[in-house]
């Protein structure tokens, strides 16, 4: 097994999760971290990491640590939007540097993006390096996990990810982002405008819908408020009955007025009976059930550490998760 040397760009919740595991990888080095916040930054890793390394201290300027660190690969967590981030992509690709990244949007970069996926695209080409966007949702449970499925059927007809997740024990931000302790009309409000609930859904639709080789026309999500029917606590927030405990994310792709491709997302505190199942209807039927559901933090972490090989030998270029083998798990 090769070693490759990694830098940590983003140490929120997911990056530190990121970092921590990859500090417990045999084949992985981490040289180098980058974040912004003022109680991070000249910080030893040791004190933000769990396990990670004492001789590493965290910057706050990506250049400046690729210069000095010369890694083989940046796992990237700062954003969740693609516009955000165009510009630490190219930064660390023109350095030489793969990325693996848990932006949603980068996921299927094209879907909204064309303009600034290409120049991702021809940025990494030219440096020879790989950047891939994945993580547990998107990046596995409701897109890459059903499209690999898909392998041993004859033909399919249409393809349904549910994921309910009990949020409780999930990290503030996250709750936060799916507005937990909320009123209703407040939560419609942020969610109309873009600013509140999961991001990635199309892009899932879409590669899913690629990978079974519908030529999808439309795609629409939606979504909704799920409303508490008591009492909850966590450890970021306290709801009573009728305020918000998190989102009801649907949405579906079509071709000739057909769906093809259909989600049901639903992330609240106090879920009932939390699951992750695909159903695939063709030849054969298809259902694929994770009972419990897949904890999303870690998951993501995972995803992120254990693509690392796959992207540094991957072909040059902006790639989606069909386009580079299976990851498996890393020592």
């Amino acid at each position: 097994m090769s070693s490759y040397r990694v830098v940590c760009i983003g140490l929120g919740p997911i990056g530190i999760k990121a970092a921590e595991l990859a500090a417990g990888k045999s084949c992985l080095e981490i040289v180098g971290a980058v974040d912004i916040a003022p109680d991070k930054v000249g910080r030893g890793l040791d004190k933000i990491v769990d396990g990670g390394p004492a001789n590493v201290t965290v910057h706050d300027d990506i250049a400046t640590c690729l210069r000095e660190t010369k890694p083989d690969v940046a796992i990237h967590c700062t954003s969740s939007f693609l516009a955000t981030v165009d510009g630490q992509l190219l930064q660390t690709v023109e350095a030489g540097v793969n990325v693996i990244s848990s932006t949603e949007e980068l996921l299927y970069p094209r879907l909204y993006h064309t303009e600034i996926a290409d120049r991702i695209d021809a940025a990494a080409a030219s440096s020879g390096v790989t950047v891939l966007g994945t993580g547990i949702n998107p990046g596995f449970l409701m897109d890459a996990l059903p499209g690999f499925a898909t392998a041993v059927c004859y033909d399919v007809d249409k393809i349904t990810c549910r994921r309910y997740v009990d949020a409780s024990n999930r990290r503030g931000p996250f709750q936060k982002k799916i507005g937990a302790g909320m009123d209703e009309a407040s939560f419609r409000e942020l969610a109309d405008a873009g600013k509140l609930g999961h991001i990635g859904l199309p892009q899932s639709i879409a590669m899913l819908g690629e990978a079974c080789g519908f030529e999808l026309d439309e795609i629409q999500q939606h979504t909704d408020p799920i409303l508490a029917n008591g009492e909850h606590k966590t450890d970021y927030v306290h709801i009573t009955a009728g305020q918000v405990a998190g989102i009801h994310n649907t949405g579906f792709g079509k071709q000739d007025g057909q769906i093809r491709v259909e989600m049901d997302l639903r992330m609240y505190i106090g879920a009932e009976n939390p699951i992750d199942e695909i159903v695939i209807e063709g030849n054969p039927d298809l259902t694929l059930q994770i009972p419990g559901g897949t904890h999303g933090d870690f998951a993501t972490a995972a995803m992120l550490v254990n693509g690392i090989p796959r992207v540094v030998r991957g072909p040059a270029g902006l790639k989606t998760m069909l386009e580079l083998p299976i990851p498996t798990l890393l020592r």
